[in-house]
């Protein structure tokens, strides 16, 4: 158990880097379900939203101009 003055910061990675829909239907990578996703993770106590950018095909992408 922590003690009253530990902190625990959850940090949410919804989208990842290499998983696809193809791997799971529940890999988020439309704007709506990463959006739903962070949503309720937010409300059971994660301070952090980190993402990985997709492309139109789903696939893991740098380019921000997609």
């Amino acid at each position: 158990m922590m003690s009253d003055t530990s902190k625990l910061i959850i940090n949410l990675a919804p989208t990842g880097m290499i998983p696809r829909k193809s791997d799971s239907p529940h890999v988020p990578v439309t704007p709506d379900e990463i959006a739903a996703d962070a949503k309720r993770c937010v409300e059971a106590g994660a301070a952090i939203v980190h993402l990985h950018a997709r492309g139109a095909d789903g696939k893991p992408t740098y380019i921000k101009d997609l």
